[in-house]
């Protein structure tokens, strides 16, 4: 028994004709009495009468109507409810520390004033994710590599990491350094499981090399601050330095044996069920950058 054999059970029930029933439910009389008989054949009961070419409820099929028709205003309502819910509930969006500083302000507020309703959730990439997995978030706007089978990952953007060294620093007279250069001053980094790190951390291990630093904050201007000041080097997005107040106070460099990027994206549960709210959120996100020819969507 399903919802469409009872909402036809009702028309019928109400004309009291197949041919009109099967009009109005833009169907054929052969599927309208099909439906009828193998509902009839479900419950153990006959549920008409069909004297002649007429149809009419019997004393069994008066009794079923009137609990079918309570039960089917019920379920519309609750429909409609579950449509309510969708446009007001508000969207759960998590995103790590650097998204939230430099890609949040560009999307969230025309978005917010188009009516849309969600809360944001900031924090470090590692925490965001297994928000994701447990289901605690509907979206998020994740930098770094994202490999868990269970999350769709969608990359719309980018941005370049430096090692950034006050302007009176013995490497400031530099365009590049090389990995044994960089691990052999004080450094100041992002903590363990934050984008940042682990993009660091992977090329460190490629080159067969660990970061052993002297300081280590969740708190990117923080680090920003004290490289300033000479006191050690960080590693941080090109974007935050370049946007700062410490950006005539310090030096940008790269590494020789290679340009370290990261990738901007939005992440999801790939069996998530997507409501209105999230589609129009993911189509705002994918068009901030539909001229990048290097990124394009995967699946993580």
């Amino acid at each position: 028994m399903n919802i469409r054999q009872l909402k036809l059970f009702l028309t019928v029930a109400e004309l009291e004709n197949i041919t009109e029933a099967a009009d109005k439910s833009f169907i054929s009389q052969p599927a309208v009495s099909q439906t009828i008989q193998e509902l009839e054949s479900e419950i153990g009961v006959r549920l008409f009468d069909r004297p002649g070419k007429s149809i009419r409820l019997n004393p069994a099929g008066n009794a079923f109507f009137q609990r079918v028709k309570h039960f089917i205003r019920e379920y519309e309502s609750l429909e409609d409810f579950a449509g309510y819910l969708e446009k007001k509930a508000p969207m759960k969006l998590g995103a790590n520390l650097t998204i939230a500083n430099f890609w949040l302000p560009q999307l969230l507020p025309a978005f917010i004033e188009e009516g849309n309703h969600l809360t944001v959730r900031a924090d470090s990439a590692e925490t965001i994710v297994t928000a994701l997995l447990n289901q605690e978030l509907d979206m998020a706007l994740l930098e770094g590599v994202i490999t868990n089978k269970e999350l769709t990952v969608e990359v719309f953007d980018q941005y370049e990491l430096v090692v950034v060294v006050a302007k009176h620093h013995p490497l400031a007279q530099k365009n590049q350094l090389t990995v044994e250069e960089f691990i052999r001053y004080p450094l100041l980094l992002r903590e363990q499981g934050s984008a940042l790190r682990d993009t660091l951390d992977s090329w460190l291990f490629i080159q067969q090399k660990q970061a052993d630093p002297m300081m280590t904050s969740i708190n990117s201007p923080a680090l920003l601050a004290m490289a300033a000041t000479g006191t050690g080097i960080t590693f941080l997005p090109e974007q935050l330095v370049t946007q700062s107040q410490y950006q005539e106070q310090v030096v940008c460099l790269r590494f020789q044996e290679k340009r370290l990027f990261n990738p901007v994206q939005l992440v999801y549960q790939t069996e998530h069920l997507f409501t209105e709210t999230m589609s129009r959120f993911r189509e705002r996100v994918l068009k901030q950058n539909q001229g990048s020819d290097e990124y394009g969507s995967n699946n993580g």
